[in-house]
């Protein structure tokens, strides 16, 4: 069984102005997730918030890609709410003064 599938972190829309994480936000992981939202985020994207529902765990490359999300949606002139943040995402965020940046909501708020 190929398990580098089963664990493969992505990034899907969900609907127009809204994407779903899923898997890990980690170092291994945070470049296909990269690759993934660009077409989700370029020029004329209607994103308007992602859910990290599905996020199982974050590091600090997880944190980096979500501000390089946030930098993507403040050059196309809009905001980028990030909704369901696991516990660690949010004592990172805190830890590095990133909270406000990101515009975090903790899952279940």
């Amino acid at each position: 069984m190929n398990t580098a599938r089963k664990t493969a972190s992505q990034i899907q829309a969900r609907g127009e102005d809204t994407a779903e994480v899923s898997g890990d936000m980690t170092f291994t992981q945070v470049p296909a997730l990269l690759q993934q939202a660009g077409p989700l985020l370029g020029a004329g994207s209607k994103l308007r918030q992602i859910s990290l529902a599905g996020v199982r765990k974050v590091d600090s490359s997880g944190l980096a890609l979500l501000l390089e999300w946030q930098a993507a949606a403040s050059r196309n002139n809009t905001t980028l709410r990030i909704t369901d943040a696991p516990a660690d995402l949010l004592s990172l965020a805190r830890l590095c003064e990133a909270q406000d940046l990101l515009q975090l909501s903790a899952r279940g708020a």
